[in-house]
């Protein structure tokens, strides 16, 4: 304890040396006195008005400046208050409305902020406001006919303010309102005195007023018909418009009436039935509010309805042109084009096909239908004739059950005469895409082969085209689904790529590729044809063409290669287009086109089809190139293709035999034929090429047929896939010989070279025709014992499984 206690005097004495030290002068600091007391504020503000008297008239203001200040400053204030319910704000006094002389006192109170508070008084005397508002018709006097209008400007004002009216009263029936005297009916001169009225709030009020005079109306109504004649056949209509007017400016409702059954409403004149000319006359009638009455006629000429009435119309479809820079479509530049030869069928109501007709080139269509005859058009995406040339063509859908396209109007009464109904198949393309049906795609694909028909129609009148389907549809697209036969790979869009087909039993078909984004074709002109090309080749002429894969720098079975060059070439012939166009991809937005005309073709030979369709298009176009100099025209090319000598030639159907039969068929154009052979290094004549040099690349290719001898010991025949596979120039060896005795002959093909593993396999024909496969699968051989006949026979050998090795060929009797 002793030690706290110790501590705490220690810091008392250091807390006395500190308070001793602030005053820093040592003993002097005590001698300053000490500052005085603060002196209170009672000085109070000072307030004015100024004047500090106003006189007014009730409702309106007079004015007084208010001011105010303080020694130290006004904390509070001025507030103002007044009496009698005079307002003061913003140095303006606002009166009351008064009726006797009024006196307002207004009070304004200022404080400092020592509580410190003045008033100021203002005395303002109102007295009772005696202005009255001022009130005009602008004009005072009008005019007019009894139960007319007329103008005239009614204003109001006050000098403080108008609070009641202008309320308007008129004598004699007349009204006006809204600037408007309405006149009464009258039937002598009159007048109407209208006065308005009008008050302020201290109750003034004035008056004007506006003098009418009013005439009676004796003025009928104006009627007119545009036009005022018609010509109508019994039992329709015709259209007259009727216009009325009348001098009160009123709108009057006409009433009608028609001689001889006929009768009129709004703008419609409809015929009574006749059996001979009839004159219908239509009075309108229209009377005013004064009853004054007029009158117009429509005189209209009725004549008999017809026995029929024709319905006609142009049929047309979207066509989606290329843009020639990349072969895309150009969805930017959609013409309407004619569709030409198609089915048109008129329905009734109840769907059934009353009608049928086919359009002509030009799209055009016509019907004559009874009258009155409710119907509607149909058209179908088929081309039938059946007089003269003859052909059936038709587009269906081979994912729907092989249905046919068609599309139709709408159904509507064909009346009393005649009319005009115009379909578009629609291309469906939305802008960026296909949105809708694509309506069109079928009518595409049917337009260029009704005009290759027409082309070979003009050279051979009595041509009979077989009948032929073409299977579009929007899920046809390339690739093969292998699960499936070929058939329902067909029904299930599958095709692989637009094609030909035709088969054994018969069926035989065009296949077009219609996948959006992806591949379509029906807008690619010289593919449609290219395709229609085989099916000409199959059916009115002769192709032995193995088909499969090509490319025009391909070396390739001969037969392949006259038979892509033909379809390539008649594309061009058909369209006098030289430039074959296949657009695909996305938006169909790519593409690619081959000159048909060029005669600069890699790997140029009897076996490239570039050769081909440079020398089959070159024959035909009237435009010289390079070693072109004929302009033959489509004609003789066709008689050469369906020549008896071409169809039933012993030999394969190649560039030889073409050439052969052309230049026996037109003997002055064989030396310019045999130039454009020359020009694609082809140097073989006569139907079987003997002579020919160019190989390519496989020296086993010639001769290109290879002669043995019934009998007569075997002769070595070989092939290799150096250019490739399948049908590829020397897959196949081609050997002809002579049957001289009809019988049973032995056909043997033995492997003696090269690969060791072989299934070599041969097909016997004669004429064109196949008469024997012989395909057993047997390694390295392959027999077949076939009845022949007397006459030249080809035989087409190969190994199926493409390899490089020669071979004994022999024929046994």
């Amino acid at each position: 304890m002793a030690i706290r206690h110790r501590l705490q005097v220690s810091a008392m004495a250091l807390m006395a040396l500190g308070l001793s030290a602030c005053g820093g002068g040592g003993s002097s600091s005590s001698n300053t006195p000490p500052p005085p007391p603060p002196v209170a504020d009672t000085i109070s503000p000072s307030v004015a008005f100024s004047p500090t008297t106003l006189t007014v008239d009730g409702g309106s203001s007079g004015t007084s400046n208010l001011t105010s200040s303080d020694n130290v400053g006004v904390s509070s204030g001025p507030t103002t208050t007044c009496t009698n319910g005079g307002v003061f704000s913003g140095g303006t006094f606002t009166a009351p409305n008064v009726a006797s002389s009024t006196v307002s006192q207004c009070t304004a109170t200022v404080s400092d902020a020592a509580g410190n508070s003045s008033t100021a008084t203002l005395t303002v005397t109102i007295n009772p406001e005696s202005t009255a508002p001022t009130i005009a018709f602008t004009p005072a006097s009008l005019s007019i006919v009894a139960g007319s209008s007329g103008l005239s400007n009614l204003t109001a004002s006050d000098n403080t303010g108008v609070t009641s009216g202008p309320t308007t009263t008129c004598t004699n029936g007349g009204v006006f309102s809204g600037g408007t005297f309405t006149a009464p009916l009258v039937t002598t001169t009159t007048v109407s005195e209208c006065t308005a009225t009008a008050s302020d709030a201290a109750g003034n009020s004035s008056t004007a007023s506006l003098s009418v005079t009013i005439a009676p109306d004796t003025s009928a109504p104006t009627l007119s018909f545009t036009p005022t004649a018609l010509t109508v056949v019994g039992g329709s209509t015709g259209t007259s418009t009727l216009s009325v007017s009348d001098n009160s400016g009123a709108i009057l409702s006409p009433t009608f009436s028609c001689t001889n059954g006929g009768s009129f409403s709004g703008t419609t004149f409809t015929a009574p039935a006749v059996t001979a000319e009839t004159n219908v006359v239509c009075t309108a009638t229209a009377v005013d509010a004064s009853g004054n009455s007029g009158t117009a006629e429509l005189t209209a000429t009725v004549t008999q309805a017809p026995e029929s009435v024709t319905v006609s119309g142009s049929i047309t479809f979207d066509h989606v042109p290329f843009d020639t820079s990349d072969s895309s479509l150009d969805f930017d530049n959609i013409t309407q084009d004619p569709a030409p030869g198609v089915t048109v069928e008129a329905l009734n109501s109840a769907g059934t096909v009353i009608d049928t007709t086919v359009t002509d080139g030009n799209g055009d269509y016509s019907f004559l239908m009874e009258p009155n005859t409710e119907m509607r058009i149909r058209v179908k995406a088929e081309m039938v004739q059946t007089s003269g040339a003859q052909w059936n063509v038709r587009v269906v859908d081979n994912t729907s059950s092989g249905a046919l396209y068609t599309f139709q109007g709408s159904l509507a009464n064909v009346g009393l005469v005649d009319s005009v109904r115009d379909l578009n198949a629609a291309s469906g393309w939305g802008g960026s895409s296909y949105t809708s049906d694509r309506v069109a795609g079928p009518f595409a694909i049917l337009a260029p082969i009704y005009e290759s028909l027409i082309r070979i129609a003009a050279i051979d009148s009595d041509v009979v085209f077989p009948f032929i389907d073409f299977n579009w549809s929007e899920n046809n697209r390339p690739g093969m689904n292998s699960n499936l036969s070929f058939l329902q790979n067909i029904a299930n869009g599958d095709i692989g790529t637009s094609s030909y087909v035709s088969s054994s039993d018969g069926d035989r078909r065009v296949l077009i590729l219609g996948d959006a984004n992806n591949d379509t074709d029906e807008y690619d002109e010289h593919v449609v044809i290219h395709e229609w090309g085989h099916y000409f080749e199959d059916q009115l002429s002769r192709s032995d063409s193995i088909g499969g894969p090509h490319g025009l720098g391909d070396r390739l079975d001969p037969r392949v290669a006259l038979s892509e060059g033909f379809g390539n070439a008649v594309s061009g012939m058909m369209t006098d287009d030289p430039f074959y166009r296949d657009s695909f991809g996305f938006a169909q937005g790519q593409g690619f086109f081959i000159n048909v005309e060029n005669n600069n073709n890699q790997n140029e030979g009897w076996y490239n089809e570039g050769s081909t369709q440079s020398i089959l298009y070159d024959i035909f176009d009237s435009v010289d190139d390079g070693g072109d100099t004929i302009s033959a025209g489509l004609g003789p090319i066709y008689e050469a293709f369906t020549d008896a000598a071409y169809t039933g030639s012993n030999l394969f159907t190649t560039i030889f035999l073409f050439v052969d039969v052309y230049n026996a068929n037109n003997a002055v154009d064989a030396s310019a034929v045999n130039a454009l052979n020359a020009e694609q290094s082809i140097n073989g004549t006569g139907e079987a090429g003997i002579g020919e040099t160019n190989n390519g690349i496989v020296s086993t290719s010639l001769p290109i047929y290879n002669n043995a001898t019934v009998n007569g010991g075997a002769i070595e025949i070989c092939t290799n896939d150096v250019n490739g596979d399948f049908n590829k120039l020397g897959n196949r060896t081609y050997v002809v010989f002579n049957v001289t005795s009809a019988g049973a002959h032995t056909l043997r093909m033995n492997r003696t070279s090269g690969v060791s593993s072989t299934d070599p396999d041969f097909f016997t024909h004669r004429d064109g025709v196949l008469l024997a496969i012989a395909e057993s699968g047997a390694n390295n051989t392959e027999t077949d014992v076939v009845n022949l006949n007397i006459g030249q026979h080809i035989v087409d050998a190969f190994d199926f499984n493409n390899g490089d090795a020669c071979y004994d060929f022999s024929i046994t009797r």
